[in-house]
């Protein structure tokens, strides 16, 4: 994966550079100090995933990555700040995250892991001719912006829901009725407390009276209500 680093400050643009090295699956592609040398590297470069600084010269990163994204489409941004108040714009080009500066490692880390699965699974998605709207998730001050594809399940737990993925759980205050309006067809509702992506569901398995759905790469299941195996059965077989 080719990452273009865009940050007007030398220490942040090299202790970036430092991070992304010691992933041996992304290769930096290019940095840039303005806004305006952002784009063009873009042009130049066509990197897979772009960590952009918002305040830059010239040219702020939010206006760059605008006028990106129309260039390069398949782009995954992710961005960087020292301030909060630019997040409903980050949502508005979706970003892969907002990172809030002094950077924390792991959480670039697992942001460049959720872009490189976003651009895996953009790829099905629009040859399946998904929708691919992102979910805006706010959580703890921070918000947090995922693919469709990443979601695994959904679960109901009191008044809130838990969004599985491969690598993590993210706890919001959404209803699971209100997920069932914004996901897509890939996306089937199994039981009251659970929602499914049938594009990773691998099997169902019989447990005394009750059904379980297992993932790939996930040891957690969900369950399946009895009246809607036959539903899941014909709607699974026609997904694959």
């Amino acid at each position: 994966m080719k990452v273009l680093i865009a940050e007007d400050d030398k220490a942040s643009r090299k202790l970036l550079k430092c991070f992304i090295e010691n992933l041996p699956r992304f290769q930096i592609a290019g940095e840039a100090v303005d806004g305006e040398e952002f784009v063009r590297l873009i042009m130049n470069e066509k990197p897979d995933i772009a960590i952009v600084d918002i305040e830059m010269p010239f040219l702020n990163g939010m206006e760059a990555v605008k006028i990106c994204k129309r260039l390069h489409p398949s782009l995954e941004v992710i961005f960087t700040s020292g301030y909060d108040n630019f997040a409903l714009g980050a949502f508005e080009v979706s970003a892969v995250d907002y990172i809030l500066k002094p950077i924390d490692i792991e959480r670039l880390f697992m942001a460049l892991e959720r872009a490189e699965t976003r651009l895996y699974q953009n790829r099905i998605t629009i040859e399946k001719g998904y929708a691919n709207k992102d979910l805006m998730i706010k959580r703890n001050n921070q918000i947090t912006f995922l693919s469709p594809a990443e979601i695994l399940f959904i679960e109901k737990s009191n008044r809130k829901s838990i969004i599985h993925t491969e690598h993590y759980k993210y706890q919001t205050n959404e209803s699971l009725s209100s997920y069932e309006y914004l996901l897509d067809s890939r996306f089937m509702t199994v039981h009251r407390s659970y929602i499914i992506n049938l594009d990773h569901l691998t099997r169902v398995e019989t447990v005394g009276q009750m059904y379980k759905a297992h993932f790939k790469n996930y040891s957690e299941t969900a369950r399946i209500s009895k009246h809607k195996l036959v539903e899941l059965q014909s709607l699974k077989a026609g997904v694959g």
